[in-house]
């Protein structure tokens, strides 16, 4: 045992040479005097340092020791006394227990202060998201004796919401550092301070600059302590000897002497020092005290006492234990607070209020009656002003109403987060703001101290930036351009349409005709069909315009009477056009349904940039568009396109209500505005007569807007990108910004729609043509029959037109002149008996008459021919 006076390098190197290489020390046990131990961590840094150096196992209780050291492996270092770690874990355990979710850190330059941060930091970034713990800021006083710096240093916590910090420092530094906070108001009865072991005095009273409520993190290091902690060191290295005499042939493997000596040459290295320092660091005892490390060489458990300054005889501060902490979790009594306070403070500031301006816009502000004069959970008083049409002030006085929409909901959750209370109050203007010659609208309000925020749908641009500041985005958007859908004709030809016009030109005049043709001269060569004259037409009644009607019939598919060929040829003649008839109709009818659906029009612009914006007067009439004064809008357009701007400030309207009331009644033929509030509209829009076109254009966000210097920017943002990362923004997005229009959108193709009278236009045309060419045809028979019949009677003389058309022929013929007569006889019948007996007889030597009249015209048919 080596008892050292100086602590100086020279006697514990001494104590190396002298004592600790001649018994060949297999392992150092290194005990702190308790008393002494803030006076001296350079002392026990060397002897740390040496053993490292040496190779040699070192067991170690002294509270200076971070226990988070990356090279502690290779440095055979165990540690049996509470480490900073520990200590950092007992201190999380406090702001867990009393729900203080933000703390500072204030540390000296003293040994460990680096792994005092490092570790709260990694604790802090352990936490789950339902009870994250933060830190707000660490500050390294760099010489706590010089009063200007580190009161300068400190005041930088007064600007944060943090009213909980842990100290580290030596017990002289943290003194000053206590003495700066009650001269900077930081040690008042709101603010909680946990100092870690090193920074409480062994002094049995504290200094007075230690308040009532001050916190501490101890542990036991009496003169009791130091003696368990000595017979502990012991116990681990009888029970590391035990267990490496039981191993078998490790003695004559491995040299366990250092054999090391100060007279030697050369680097003194005990290479197997490592051997035994794994025997030292696998030492398990059940206790108690329980014995076990963890692969750094830190003792795995330990106890942690929670130190409290209290008021004991009259005015004397003195340290009570409240507590104690252990790997099993924190046992706490009771704590005077600070200011001896009954409850513990809140580790927050008191909650604020905040005064909020607003403008209403679909659907991030949206104005509400109230309910029995109360709004619900879910929405937000807001104070408005009574307007006219034009958005005029009708009255000085505000009118309460109930606000809702996406930034009242992210309004609402940035109370909750930074606990403050809000009053929503509408701009008096009612203008979003723009320079025109001065500043008007939200802007200046706040620039003018009329409230401390803006929360509505403001965009971020350049212009409105050199007077306000701006949080984070919180949702993108841009500018964009909504127009009305219009109901399309169906072109009168749209029956049509299916074929071009050549194509239709081939089918319906060379193939008909053409095939029609074919197929009457096939008939008349086979020798079973007409045979070339020889069969008479009253044993196969079939002509070229019979031919021509089966065609046609046989190409739509009618359900009428038609005589057919009876040639072979002519009948695969007829098979192969029946067949070309198939793949017409069925090619035709499923394309006919494209163009007989009135399609929806409207003017597809492709965006800021299209010409019918660029020159309206191309169109006549001329195109007009429209936008909202003193809006972001009107300013990128004005600054970006002068031109536009100066065309299209005749048609702007008060509000975007009134500019979509234009587009629907064609008053405009499109309105330019923010990108999703255009998006929503179209969306909400009753009958989903609305649509967004083109690019979006002048891409940017809306943001939260503060005074220049506001002390709220920071913690918006901050909350602002959590939300974001969490997805509650993309899901206030979808609630507020999808709609029903959007949806049918999305399912287009898929849902069948009824078919009206406007979808058969075309065919109703068609059927009406039809019924007027059918009259003309009517009128052209009678004229055949009364004046042209007669004619061509003198010129058949030969029956040709027979072969043209049965129905001419027969109206040429004898045979039809004495149809007609009996058919003029019939109108005029006799009702007297005898006058019947007479027809009777008559008719009889007609019929005879008609039977040689066949015979004579077939022989003079032949003989013609």
């Amino acid at each position: 045992m080596t008892l050292l006076k100086q602590d100086s390098p020279k006697e514990i190197l001494g104590s190396f040479c002298d004592e600790i290489f001649p018994s060949n020390t297999t392992t150092i046990l290194h005990i702190n005097n308790p008393m002494s131990i803030r006076r001296r961590p350079a002392a026990s840094q060397y002897v740390k340092s040496l053993g490292v150096y040496f190779g040699i196992p070192l067991i170690t209780w002294d509270a200076e020791d971070s226990g988070g050291s990356t090279n502690r492996i290779e440095s055979r270092t165990l540690q049996i006394a509470p480490t900073i770690h520990h200590q950092t874990k007992a201190m999380f355990s406090l702001l867990q227990r009393y729900n203080w979710t933000l703390f500072s850190i204030v540390t000296s330059k003293t040994a460990g202060h680096l792994d005092f941060i490092s570790s709260l930091r990694a604790l802090a970034k352990s936490t789950n998201k339902q009870t994250t713990i933060e830190v707000v800021t660490h500050i390294i006083l760099r010489d706590t004796k010089n009063a200007t710096e580190s009161k300068a240093a400190l005041s930088q916590l007064t600007k944060f919401d943090s009213r909980v910090i842990l100290l580290h420092a030596n017990s002289l530094e943290s003194k000053y550092i206590m003495d700066y906070a009650h001269e900077l108001g930081i040690a008042g009865q709101e603010f909680v301070w946990i100092l870690s072991q090193t920074a409480i005095p062994t002094a049995t009273y504290a200094p007075r600059s230690f308040h009532y409520g001050l916190l501490g993190i101890s542990y036991d290091h009496g003169k009791e302590a130091m003696i368990e902690a000595i017979k502990m060191g012991t116990t681990i290295w009888i029970n590391a000897l035990n267990n490496l005499a039981t191993t078998r042939g490790l003695h004559t493997k491995y040299k366990m002497s250092p054999n090391l000596s100060c007279e030697g040459i050369g680097k003194m290295f005990w290479k197997n020092g490592s051997v035994f320092y794994n025997y030292l660091k696998n030492v398990t005892v059940a206790g108690p005290p329980s014995i076990s490390f963890n692969e750094s060489g830190i003792l795995m458990t330990t106890d942690l006492q929670i130190l409290n300054i209290q008021r004991r005889d009259g005015n004397k501060r003195m340290w009570e234990q409240v507590g104690s902490w252990t790997n099993k979790g924190l046992i706490m009594k009771d704590i005077t607070w600070p200011g001896e306070a009954a409850a513990p403070p809140r580790g927050k500031p008191e909650r604020k209020f905040v005064r909020v301006l607003t403008l209403h816009e679909n659907p991030y502000v949206i104005y509400e009656e109230p309910k029995d004069g109360e709004c619900s959970r879910s929405q937000a008083p807001c104070h408005v002003y009574e307007r006219d049409e034009n958005k005029n002030r009708l009255s000085n006085d505000t009118i309460m109403k109930c606000c809702v929409g996406l930034s009242i909901d992210l309004l609402r959750i940035l109370s909750t987060e930074l606990d403050f209370d809000y009053e929503l109050k509408e701009v008096e203007d009612g203008q979003w703001g723009a320079f025109n010659p001065k500043w008007n609208g939200l802007p200046k309000a706040l620039a003018d101290g009329k409230g401390d925020w803006v929360v509505t749908s403001l965009k971020i641009n350049p212009e409105r930036n050199t007077i306000v500041d701006f949080s984070v985005p919180y949702l993108e958007t841009g500018i964009t351009i909504i127009v009305a859908i219009r109901e399309g004709a169906i072109s009168a030809t749209a029956f049509l349409e299916p074929y071009d016009y050549p194509s239709w030109t081939l089918i319906l005049v060379f193939s008909v005709h053409a095939t029609g043709a074919s197929i009457f001269i096939f008939e008349w060569l086979s020798p079973y069909g007409l045979n070339q004259g020889q069969t008479t037409l009253r044993e196969h009644k079939f002509s070229l315009f019979r031919s021509f009607w089966l065609i046609w019939a046989m190409l739509f598919s009618a359900a009428v009477s038609t005589d057919t060929p009876r040639g072979v040829s002519s009948r695969f003649l007829a098979n192969m056009w029946a067949l070309f008839a198939l793949v017409f109709l069925a090619s035709y009818t499923a394309n006919l349904a494209a163009f007989m659906i009135t399609k929806e029009e409207y003017y597809d612009l492709s965006g800021i940039q299209d010409y019918r914006l660029k020159n309206p007067h191309a169109l006549k009439p001329p195109f007009k568009y429209a936008t909202i004064p003193s809006g972001s809008t009107e300013t990128n357009i004005k600054k970006n396109h002068p031109d536009m701007y100066a065309y299209m400030k005749r048609y702007n309207v008060p509000t975007v209500e009134d500019g979509i009331m234009a587009l629907k009644k064609q008053e405009i033929q499109a309105f330019i505005y923010d990108a999703t509030v255009l998006e929503y509209l179209a969306g909400k829009d009753k009958g989903c007569r609305l649509i967004t076109v083109g690019k979006w254009y002048a891409m940017t966000g809306y943001g939260i807007a503060f005074p220049y210097g506001s002390p709220w920017k920071d913690k918006i943002n901050k909350v602002l990108l959590q939300l974001q990362d969490m997805g509650e923004m993309e899901r206030l997005q979808k609630y507020w910004l999808s709609g029903a229009c959007n949806k049918k959108k999305k399912r287009k193709g898929i849902k069948s729609h009824t078919l009206g009278i406007l979808n058969f236009t075309s065919a109703f045309i068609l059927l009406a043509l039809g019924m007027m060419l059918g009259a003309i045809l009517l009128g052209l028979e009678h004229c055949y029959f009364r004046f042209g019949r007669s004619k061509l009677k003198k010129w058949d003389k030969c029956g040709c037109c027979t072969l043209v058309s049965l129905s001419m022929g027969k109206s040429l013929t004898f045979e039809q002149s004495v149809l007609e007569a009996i058919q003029s006889h019939r109108k005029r019948r006799c009702k007297d008996p005898l006058c019947e007996t007479q027809l009777w007889k008559i008719k009889h030597e007609l019929d005879l008459a008609l039977l040689k009249i066949d015979r004579l015209e077939d022989k003079r048919y032949v003989f013609c021919l």
